[in-house]
């Protein structure tokens, strides 16, 4: 064989070898792309999405009441429509100008009405321009994509979303046609100004509806899209300007409009005409608000939603929500927040904040929200009662500290700890040892007085923070964060983070959990929703606005059922009961009134500053919580004024509604009641009750089997000068003026003076 012969030979066998490589190579990829698509890639997407937010019709809110003849619970027709802003506009397809359908397409996707959802020659582009580095953003989007993204707000730009969305995009268009899906499209893309869709950008921009919009104007909103604010007519108009010149050029390019009409509108200045409300507005209630929030929250998070289109739905998908409202309380609450008069003033520049929200602790119905103090006079605004995050204080500590540890058997009612300073920071009192330091007693109370030794109803009664402090230490800092976030489901806590400094916070802390200095703080709705706990038997009832959605067919899109769960057992809420009715009783909630006629408990709170107060109580029949501060953090004067708005308003309630409900809580068949001393926490001996500031007996409430079986070893006998007081000393006092008295022993010792009332 020849040279020649044998190179091509060799040639020859060499591209056979690197063909059959090269087939391999690609049989495996493949196959691993098929292993990948068939485990990560969902082929089918849910076309109920698509439908349910396009029929542009209102929504209809219901509530339930009783039938007076078959007394049945019937849904009734709220007096309320859903009011939104520019966003609730929706224009059917056939109402759309066909110019302004083309000039969509033709700058956003100039092969819409060929392909099938996918425009591979842009796709195979955007894949070239990716992996060579040019454009990270992958690109080539069809406008069926694009409705994709915009429905289920899966805009990330990874390698995985874009295939999710390829496949999304060839099964949207085997379900839906070109004219729904770009009828979709126009309806739910960003105008900017607030705006979601042409039908509103037409009244915001023009005050025309959509239909009457001319060719200018119509490449006008569509060179919008591509980035909504960079392209505002109204605060970039000569972005907007160029832009829609290129448009209108791409137009006449693929032969939507003549030359004659690209002449004409070519460098045109559009004549703007802003309006600013496309129809007039009324005000809906603080709960519709709250509402409609929840159920867009569900949407896109149990159903896969974008907000955007959420909110289409919402106000012009025709739904129905079946709300847990009871209208009666609602306009009580309503007519007490709108009364500036019933708040404390603040001073003529800024007066505080005040929010209010009354749930049914057995199924967790929200009946009733105030968001604000005043007449509400806008939509969708500040709801400090669902959306604002506050530092709970004290009404935290039977939450964080007392439920969980009286559950987990560390306390019991009568349990005493010695209520003095936990710490005293880093001191230094030695000058040869740098810089003199003076000790900080930590906590202090918010009374400023150290009491000495404290059994745990009065510690939680008159909020003493050195306690809770101790008692937290007892129960751990781990046990206290599971029970608030896992079992009364106070999500809003932060284990681990960082805040917008970088700086590493946790609310996994001592200051947190006992005294309620929350990072950010919590809503009034989750901490309320929390102490259902205590009115419902241990069992936690997770706050609900609503009961479902269905379509216009009565199809159910959402379902709301009540979730309950057990937190604490019922002998632990019973206790806890009757210690929180002694904080109305005797403690700092004594001012309230109702509780003459109908049994009532609670906790009081107070923040560091006194930046913020806070009231949570309930009775047989409802808990409500209340907060009261500045909206830009400050100190507060006088007195705690939640106690009188919840008393105001629960007194209103009860007095409207006629419920007899009775003075006393149905507690436990398990709790038994016992004598003890009340500074040792034991049974009383005859020494105790000789205790220089009378009879030491308290009674109280135990789990049976947890009441005290010691005698008190905290009380001792003293001799006594009764003619001259003081201890008498052996020998120097007359024979028949000494007696006796008890005394207590406790061993404490500090850096710096502290005074303790029982000292003496």
């Amino acid at each position: 064989m020849d040279r020649k012969k044998i190179i091509f030979s060799l040639i020859l066998k060499s591209i056979c070898v690197l063909l059959i490589v090269a087939m391999g190579a690609s049989l495996v990829l493949g196959c691993v792309l098929a292993i990948y698509v068939n485990k990560t890639v969902e082929r089918s997407i849910d076309e109920t999405l698509f439908y349910l937010a396009g029929s542009g019709t209102d929504s209809t809110l219901y509530y339930y009441d009783t039938d007076g003849e078959s007394g049945e619970r019937v849904a009734v027709e709220l007096d309320e429509r859903l009011f939104g802003g520019f966003r609730c506009v929706y224009a059917d397809y056939d109402s759309i100008p066909k110019n302004l359908i083309n000039a969509f397409v033709s700058i956003e996707d100039k092969r819409f009405f060929k392909h099938k959802g996918v425009d591979w020659i842009r796709t195979a582009s955007a894949c070239v321009n990716y992996f060579s580095g040019s454009d990270k953003s992958y690109g080539g989007s069809t406008i069926t994509q694009q409705l994709i993204k915009n429905v289920t707000d899966k805009d990330d730009y990874t390698l995985d979303r874009k295939i999710q969305e390829i496949f999304w995009a060839l099964d949207l268009e085997t379900k839906m046609t070109k004219q729904e899906i770009l009828g979709l499209y126009l309806n739910v893309i960003n105008l900017s100004q607030g705006c979601y869709g042409v039908a509103a950008a037409a009244e915001r921009y023009f005050s025309k509806d959509v239909s009457a919009l001319d060719l200018n104007e119509c490449a006008c909103i569509a060179a919008i899209t591509n980035s909504p604010s960079y392209y505002d007519p109204i605060k970039n108009p000569e972005n907007n300007k160029k832009r829609k010149d290129i448009i209108l050029a791409q137009m006449y390019d693929q032969g939507y409009i003549s030359e004659a009409e690209y002449l004409e509108n070519k460098g045109r200045d559009v004549a703007l005409l802003p309006s600013e409300k496309h129809r007039r507005e009324e005000i809906n209630s603080w709960y519709v608000d709250m509402v409609i929030e929840d159920v867009i929250e569900d949407l896109v998070n149990e159903k896969g939603y974008s907000r955007t289109i959420a909110n289409l739905l919402i106000y012009t998908g025709g739904v129905k929500i079946y709300t847990a409202m009871d209208p009666q309380i609602q306009r009580i609450i309503d007519k007490y927040y709108s009364t500036r008069g019933n708040f404390y003033s603040g001073t003529a520049e800024e007066s505080p904040q005040s929010s209010m929200i009354i749930i049914d602790p057995y199924s967790g119905d929200i009946l009733g929200v105030a968001g604000a103090v005043g007449e509400k006079n806008a939509n969708r605004v500040q709801n400090y009662a669902t959306q604002t995050l506050r530092p709970p204080g004290s009404v935290i500590k039977p939450l964080s500290v007392y439920a969980p540890a009286i559950e987990k058997e560390l306390i019991t009612w009568s349990t005493v700890y010695d209520d003095v300073p936990v710490n005293f920071g880093s001191y230094n009192l030695d000058p040869d040892n740098g810089p003199v330091v003076a000790p900080k007693p930590w906590p202090k109370n918010s009374n400023g007085i150290y009491r000495g030794l404290t059994n745990i109803n009065y510690a939680l009664e008159n909020s003493v923070n050195t306690v809770t402090v101790k008692v937290l230490e007892d129960l751990g800092l781990e046990n206290s964060f599971d029970f608030l976030y896992n079992s009364v489901n106070v999500k809003s806590l932060i284990k681990d983070g960082y805040d917008s400094n970088g700086y590493y916070i946790t609310d996994m802390d001592v200051a947190a959990l006992s005294l309620g200095q929350l990072n950010y703080g919590a809503t009034v709705r989750e901490m309320t929703a929390a102490y259902s706990i205590f009115a419902n038997q241990g069992i936690y009832s997770a706050p609900r606005s609503y009961y479902k959605v269905t379509d216009s067919y009565g199809s159910i899109i959402l379902e709301n059922n009540y979730k309950g769960s057990a937190a604490i057992s019922e002998d632990t809420a019973s206790v806890m009961g009757k210690m929180l009715e002694n904080v109305v009783d005797n403690g700092t909630a004594k001012a309230i009134t109702l509780d003459a006629s109908v049994a009532c408990a609670g906790k009081t709170g107070t923040t560091q500053n006194n930046y913020d107060r806070w009231y949570i109580g309930f009775t047989n029949d409802y808990v409500g919580g209340v907060w009261y501060g500045y909206e830009y953090p400050k100190p507060l004067s006088g007195t705690n004024i939640c106690i009188d708005i919840w008393d105001d308003v629960m007194t209103e309630i009860y007095r409207q509604k006629g419920i007899n409900s009775g003075s006393n809580f149905d507690y436990s068949d398990n709790i038994v009641r016992c004598e003890y001393c009340r500074d040792s926490g034991k049974l009383m001996t005859e020494v105790c009750r000789k205790d220089p500031r009378g009879d030491r007996s308290e009674e109280g409430y135990f789990v049976k089997g947890s009441e005290p079986v010691d005698y008190c070893d905290c009380h001792v006998p003293v001799l006594y000068d009764k003619g001259e007081g003081g201890v008498a000393l052996f020998g120097m006092c007359k024979y028949g003026d000494v007696g006796y008295v008890g005394m207590i022993t406790v061993d404490r010792s500090f850096p710096v003076q502290i005074y303790v009332t029982d000292a003496q």
